[in-house]
């Protein structure tokens, strides 16, 4: 097989294996209602890391219907177990697997990243919390995040998921499956009002980030930087929560608010 006809052969595949996510991600457009603040955060002309919060199996989709960008997310190894499941997280949420305990099974999905064409319309999407959280409380962010940000220079655009119905719990027989809650979560969402909270970008070569430290390959800078990112995303996080909380209080009668908000939404 000469370059040419290899080259045509993976045009072929590549659009016969993204004909799933496309399909699914627009059908399923159409039976969400989305409320987006502050979609302006989100760089036009360059590429960056989602970071959001994980209330159910269904995120990804819910995101990838909302912002209309492709988006790579960075998913646990154990959700890709079965054959189903392994298809269901590679081609209709585009997730690469990252592995807690077997970490040489890392390499493979390292590389699969780096090559990704991080482009202006190309971004990554982790979870810090590293897990399902089904409680109204954040959990504590893991510091991949803002490992991944100083490592390829990527701004943070945190992503605050909120009003979300967050299916079984894990506790259940339905919950524990990753596949069956998420599924869940994307039917219980139909025609549920969704808001979607965008946070200010993160930039890792900003100055009030790399503020003390030498230069950013120095090792102790490097830590301290990192620590910074993670410590921006925890309070801007932190501020999407409140606000969130606040604007859609149930306890308050908030329909002149949420008037007045309407010109900062942007409904699909």
């Amino acid at each position: 097989m000469n370059k040419l006809t290899r080259e045509n052969t993976k045009k072929i595949l590549d659009i016969f294996y993204s004909t799933p996510i496309v399909l699914f991600i627009n059908f399923y457009r159409l039976l969400i209602r989305i409320k987006i603040f502050n979609m302006d955060s989100i760089p036009e002309d360059k590429a960056g890391i989602f970071a959001i919060n994980h209330p159910t199996g269904a995120d990804p989709i819910i995101l990838l219907a909302a912002v209309k960008k492709k988006i790579y997310f960075l998913a646990d190894g154990e959700n890709f177990r079965s054959t189903f499941t392994s298809f269901f997280m590679r081609k209709c949420t585009k997730s690469i697997p990252i592995f807690k305990q077997r970490f040489m099974k890392n390499i493979k999905s390292f590389k699969a990243v780096s090559s990704i064409p991080l482009n202006k319309n190309v971004f990554l999407g982790i979870f810090p919390e590293g897990k399902l959280n089904k409680k109204d409380k954040l959990e504590k962010f893991h510091k991949g995040a803002a490992y991944l940000s100083y490592k390829t220079k990527l701004p943070i655009i945190p992503v605050y998921i909120h009003n979300v119905l967050k299916g079984p719990s894990e506790k259940r027989l339905l919950g524990r499956n990753v596949l069956t809650e998420g599924i869940i979560a994307l039917i219980i969402n139909i025609f549920r009002k969704i808001h979607i909270f965008i946070g200010e970008p993160i930039n890792p070569i900003a100055e009030n980030i790399i503020k003390d430290s030498k230069n950013l390959t120095d090792k102790k800078s490097y830590k301290q930087i990192v620590e910074n990112i993670h410590k921006a995303l925890e309070e801007e996080f932190l501020e999407l929560k409140t606000k969130a909380d606040k604007l859609f209080s149930p306890s308050k009668g908030n329909s002149n608010s949420l008037e007045l908000e309407n010109s900062q939404l942007e409904e699909f």
